[in-house]
């Protein structure tokens, strides 16, 4: 990408905080493949663990991102819920609810990270985008990187479906690269990457392998969707997506023809 030209520069931010929160800066700090950068200028990103405890760069533990100070283009409130705004976003890592103190207010991202030792953050996903199988917690992010290990996959989306005996068991929605083609063999062979890649309590109990993905027309990748088709419930209104036409298609990779 970029022809030798042009810097790819991966980012990390949210809808909610107006910019970046990650990122590295071309030819002054080096990329690193899978992570977001260190923090973007006069912005502070610490991680703590479910304690509050603070997850030290380096650990390779992951943990909760957080920004510890405020920015110019964070989001004020939540249109007449302030209490929601508080609840989602600075309640969870509050040190004292009567403090005017911005430190004792750390802005919880909602997603996971991990810290390496120089300071860059490698985003796992959304908090509550974790499988627990058999009592082990397993990120989306993770499963679907896995998948990717897969020569002929380009995308991968990974959701979770209940299961009697782990509790759930993950479940991996694949499109694959130009000039392949789906087959049995390639399915088992993405089967077979999440296993190597994370153990066999990874195993996906299916992967499908999809002509694409439902995207949102700014390109995200819609799970929600994923997970309602999972669970063989009605996945609502579609059309806003940028490739609607796929979703009736993979509903009925997943559950069949409707019978009248």
């Amino acid at each position: 990408m970029g022809k030798g030209e042009a810097a790819i520069t991966d980012t990390y931010w949210q809808t909610e905080t107006g910019g970046f929160l990650c990122t590295t800066v071309p030819a002054v700090k080096p990329m690193k493949p899978g992570s977001a950068g260190p923090g973007a200028p006069g912005i502070y990103p610490i991680i703590y663990d479910e304690e509050g405890m603070q997850v030290r760069a380096g650990e390779g533990a992951a943990g909760n991102l957080c920004i510890k100070n405020p920015w110019p283009g964070i989001m004020q409130t939540i249109w007449r819920d302030p209490d929601r705004f508080v609840k989602v976003y600075y309640e969870k890592y509050c040190k004292n609810r009567d403090s005017k103190d911005w430190r004792d207010w750390p802005y919880l991202t909602g997603d996971g990270a991990v810290e390496s030792a120089d300071g860059y953050f490698r985003i796992l996903g959304r908090i509550d985008d974790v499988i627990k199988v058999a009592g082990h917690r397993l990120g989306t992010k993770e499963l679907e990187n896995a998948a990717l290990t897969t020569e002929e996959v380009g995308e991968a989306a990974a959701v979770a479906v209940v299961d009697e005996l782990r509790g759930h068991i993950p479940l991996i929605f694949v499109s694959l690269k130009p000039g392949y083609e789906p087959s049995k063999g390639l399915e088992e062979k993405v089967k077979a990457s999440v296993t190597r890649e994370l153990g066999p309590i990874a195993r996906p109990k299916a992967v499908y392998i999809v002509q694409d993905l439902p995207k949102t027309r700014s390109g995200k990748i819609m799970r929600r969707i994923l997970v309602s088709i999972s669970e063989n419930k009605e996945y609502g209104d579609a059309s806003t997506l940028a490739n609607a036409e796929v979703v009736e298609k993979i509903r009925q990779q997943v559950q069949g023809e409707k019978k009248n």
